[in-house]
């Protein structure tokens, strides 16, 4: 038999040189979108980095106003123009902006249980109550589906098994789908409400600029309000009956951005007797409960800072305590995108 013909021979090693130059382009393509991938997840990684020091280096700004704000005056009243405080900066590769918003003027959903007995606090439950029936008023929450509320959230926060009137325990949230745990522990964020019983996004977003959620205080019971700073929701929860428009006649409400809520802008109460005798004014007479302490000082503040540098926007939440002039960061978390 005669062998394969030269022209054949060739045929076959054009074949197979255009397949080796076709495998190697592939070859290469492939690492070389690989290595442009790798660069452009290493410089996000980098900027991410980057944005992250400067939320720090927000922080750290907001640390020291805060602290010559005490310095300047340790025993005057903390006011909203003191305590709600707006930062900007801009650099070269982009900006950061911030706001502390004083957690002392909003209602503390740790308060519900009482940190000595840890059994719910009655006042505190109460006023949660009139608190959730305020916050919708065109859609407003019955009394008794409020109690209800209040009750579900005692329940995520008690330690024990033992189920509130109409609240819930494990065997509730564990015949979910998905199935989870309550927490029987104090909440460590305001967004955690959203996985209590009857909490819709809804309601919660109502909420949301009239709660937080603080440290528990060494010497047990409720930090104080501090009515300079207080939402009108949480004035108007104080005692029955009471609305958004009864408490304007306390002092010029306005909504404050940062805030998401109405609060008391340009003027200050110096004396606890002189909001006393203020609130007496517009609730018929009806004293705040004893149970519920008011103070004028804060030492409770949540500061909000986000940097854009590019396409890459990083934001960090940091709870901050200010004890005798001395700010510590007490919790802090991130959001990327």
């Amino acid at each position: 038999m005669r062998g394969p013909s030269r022209h054949h021979q060739k045929g076959i090693a054009a074949l197979t040189a255009i397949l080796v130059v076709t495998i190697a382009t592939v070859l290469a393509v492939n690492l070389l979108w690989t290595t442009s991938v790798d660069i452009q997840r290493t410089q996000g990684i980098l900027l991410q980095d980057q944005a992250r020091l400067y939320d720090l280096g927000g922080e750290e700004l907001a640390k020291s106003l805060l602290t010559k704000d005490f310095r300047e005056d340790p025993d005057g009243p903390d006011t909203t123009d003191e305590t709600s405080i707006v930062i900007a900066r801009q650099f070269q590769d982009g900006l950061f902006e911030g706001w502390l918003v004083d957690q002392q003027g909003l209602f503390d959903l740790n308060s519900l249980v009482d940190k000595a007995t840890t059994k719910p606090d009655a006042e505190a439950k109460e006023q949660f109550v009139r608190l959730i029936t305020l916050v919708d008023p065109e859609n407003p929450v019955d009394r008794t589906t409020a109690t209800e509320l209040a009750e579900a959230a005692i329940d995520w926060i008690d330690p024990d098994d033992s189920t509130e009137p109409s609240g819930a325990e494990e065997g509730y949230y564990t015949n979910l789908q998905p199935p989870y745990y309550p927490a029987n522990f104090w909440f460590t964020s305001v967004s955690e409400l959203q996985a209590v019983k009857g909490f819709t996004p809804e309601l919660l977003d109502k909420l949301r600029p009239h709660i937080t959620a603080l440290p528990l205080r060494e010497a047990g019971g409720r930090w104080p309000l501090n009515v300079n700073t207080a939402t009108d929701l949480v004035i108007a929860s104080l005692v029955d009956g009471l609305t958004a428009e009864r408490v304007e006649a306390l002092c010029p409400y306005e909504l404050l951005e940062q805030v998401g809520a109405r609060v008391c802008t340009n003027w200050e109460f110096e004396t606890i007797t002189a909001f006393n005798d203020q609130f007496a004014l517009v609730s018929n007479g009806v004293p705040v409960p004893q149970q519920i302490p008011v103070d004028l000082k804060s030492s409770w503040f949540l500061l909000t800072v986000t940097t854009s540098i590019g396409t890459t926007r990083s934001t960090m939440y940091s709870l901050l305590e200010r004890q005798e002039g001395v700010v510590t960061t007490r919790l802090r978390s991130f959001d990327a995108n």
